[in-house]
């Protein structure tokens, strides 16, 4: 049974959340003790109970609920099958057991929204499941997050509290996200199943075995007009398929002959025995090519004229093929891209109900929020206006600086509302591309915390997430430093009036020296207090966009020293500062500091020639 819902579940939702209401009126009711305790003094109180044959995602939710509370309780927690279950004891119920339907008889797991979850105290048992595909395993971990306090930071660092008494509170959560496809592109985000899972990411770049919920596979993923019609196969029996450009077919630099039936009709030959090949997909990708080059024949020029947009010859296109797939393949969503010169959503033609229309962020200033300012109307424009005619939008959302991922880049204000912004005009899916290629970066770890729960969850407070990471992660002592140096950046982006894109080559237009002086002293402070070694050696590791801006505008740096007369800067011994720096790169293992698709990049010795250059010119 395919769980990909084709809707947006607003009748669903409704029932979700007046129930969720109901039941914490019908706890008041009976006023229901404060807590339970699950464990005192290291002697478990609970068993874990699992249905008698329980899906796997089900069994990994019960082993982890049992991993955590032991370490938190330093207690041993038991696992069992409701079959062997004494129902008069108090139970800890994982999954959609009949145990689970007898205690919340009004609730169906199999009718949950996707990735819905239930966490319900019933008297002395606490029941945790949630929809078929991965629900269950999320309800463990919202559990622990919300009633134990566990906390996972990173792949490989978490807060996990102890207690000799361990006592939870009453709770009565019901919630399913808006977002069906959630995925922060960030390199730690990858590296363990079980924290994407903690960090309830299920895109396709996660790879997430069954066990822990399995993940959105793609077919293609982007730009597949050629991987599915290679012009090395066809264009030369059939150079009419491909784009016309000033009078003359080609494949260079250019898309399909979109209004072309016979090139049509094998084009979804091939996508149907492509599938047919990997019927397990949940999307197929049916997008233009990463560049510009539209055909410029009469017949789709006069759709476009037709249209208003060259998005209309996509649209009729992608619907063709995807009436098509629907016969075959009902369950899989047919994705294209509303990208740069597509942008502009079709006057008269509206997408397939299972096509999803992919909008691109390429062009957004992230110094202000999409739903002010006039720096993103253009943006703000289109989007609503896909928004009206598409009833499943997908975001393709550029939260770094591909340019340079080494330089501050503070754009994390926006995130939270652009994230509402995306939600509420009908996005499904969400791709936040971020410093997938390196292990350093501007706070990409907090990046990643931060998306991942506002995609999840967007009512979400942004600060309080950013503030309980920085305390949690780099320390009490240094917290509030670092609230400081990002309110400090995020201020000066904001009153610079900067168009902060995706591809910034410096910070010249927005980091002003006395703000940068500021931001190295706040830095250096949350250093010093900090005495803990693991936790000084991960702020050293956010120093390095300061220290990195420092080299790249050295003569910027000068100058206004020389204009100001003030005191030095810039490092007095240029050459020990540069290899200072490169052992920073060296020991957090950063070898790619920019967006890079050649066969395994390694910009290491780049960097230096870069940065040999701008701090000895004369050595030219």
């Amino acid at each position: 049974m395919n769980y990909i819902l084709k809707t947006i579940f607003t009748r669903e939702k409704i029932v979700f959340v007046l129930l969720a209401i109901l039941s914490v009126f019908f706890s008041i009711a009976c006023s229901e003790p404060v807590s339970l305790t699950l464990s005192d003094r290291g002697k478990a109180k609970y068993v874990i109970v699992l249905p008698d044959e329980p899906l796997p995602v089900e069994t990994t939710a019960a082993n982890e609920l049992k991993k955590y509370l032991d370490k938190v309780t330093n207690s041993k927690f038991s696992i069992i099958h409701e079959s062997d279950a004494d129902t008069s004891q108090p139970l800890l119920v994982v999954g959609n057991s009949s145990l689970a339907k007898t205690l919340l008889p009004k609730v169906d797991a199999t009718q949950l929204p996707y990735d819905g979850i239930v966490v319900e105290t019933i008297g002395k048992d606490i029941i945790m499941l949630g929809h078929p595909v991965r629900g269950t395993l999320y309800a463990v971990n919202t559990f622990l997050e919300e009633a134990v306090g566990v906390r996972w930071w990173t792949s490989t660092d978490s807060y996990i509290p102890k207690a000799k008494r361990l006592k939870v509170p009453m709770l009565h959560i019901r919630y399913a996200p808006d977002l069906t496809y959630r995925e922060a592109f960030y390199k730690d985000a990858f590296k363990d199943e079980a924290f994407a899972a903690q960090m309830k990411c299920n895109g396709d770049f996660s790879k997430i075995t069954p066990e822990y919920g399995g993940y959105h596979k793609f077919q293609y993923f982007v730009h597949s007009f050629y991987p599915i019609l290679p012009p090395q196969n066809y264009f030369e029996k059939h150079p009419e398929w491909y784009s016309m450009i000033d009078g003359k077919r080609t494949h260079h630099h250019a898309q399909l002959c979109l209004s072309n039936d016979a090139m049509r009709k094998e084009f979804t030959k091939n996508v149907l025995d492509t599938l047919r090949s990997h019927p397990d997909m949940d999307f197929i990708s049916i997008s233009q090519n990463d560049c510009h080059g539209a055909c410029q024949c009469e017949h789709c020029q006069a759709i476009v004229r037709e249209e208003g947009s060259e998005s209309g010859p996509v649209i009729r296109f992608v619907n063709a093929v995807a009436e098509e797939i629907e016969k075959e393949f009902p369950h899989i969503w047919v994705e294209t891209l509303a990208y740069q010169y597509t942008r502009t959503a079709p006057l008269k033609v509206k997408p397939r109900k299972n096509v999803v229309v992919r909008l691109c962020t390429i062009e957004c200033s992230f110094s202000e929020p999409l739903v002010e300012g006039e720096q993103n109307k253009a943006l703000r424009d289109d989007i609503e206006a896909w928004s009206k005619i598409a009833d499943n939008l997908f975001v393709w959302d550029y939260v770094t600086n591909f340019t340079s991922y080494m330089l501050p880049h503070p754009n994390i204000h926006v995130l939270a509302p652009n994230i509402r912004f995306f939600i509420k005009n009908n996005t499904i899916g969400l791709f936040e591309q971020g410093d997938y290629y390196c292990d350093a970066g501007d706070f990409v770890r907090m990046r990643n915390w931060v998306i991942s729960r506002l995609m999840w969850n967007p009512a979400l407070n942004e600060n309080k997430l950013i503030d309980e990471f920085l305390a949690g992660y780099y320390g009490e002592r240094a917290a509030p430093y670092l609230r400081q140096y990002w309110d400090l950046l995020t201020t000066s982006v904001k009153e610079s009036g900067v168009y902060l894109r995706c591809y910034m080559g410096d910070t010249s237009g927005w980091l002003t020296v006395p703000v940068y002086i500021q931001a190295t002293s706040l830095m250096k402070k949350a250093i010093e207090v900090t005495k803990d070694e693991i936790l000084r050696n991960r702020l050293q590791r956010e120093e390095i966009p300061l220290k990195f801006v420092l080299l790249l505008e050295n003569a910027r740096f000068k100058t206004y020293e020389q204009e100001n007369n003030i005191s030095p800067v810039t490092p007095p011994n240029p050459e020990e500062a540069l290899t200072e720096f490169m052992s920073l790169l060296k020991e957090f293992n950063v070898t790619m500091v920019r967006e890079d698709f050649s066969s395994h990049p390694n910009h290491t010795q780049w960097v230096e020639q870069l940065l040999r250059s701008r701090l000895f010119p004369e050595e030219k």
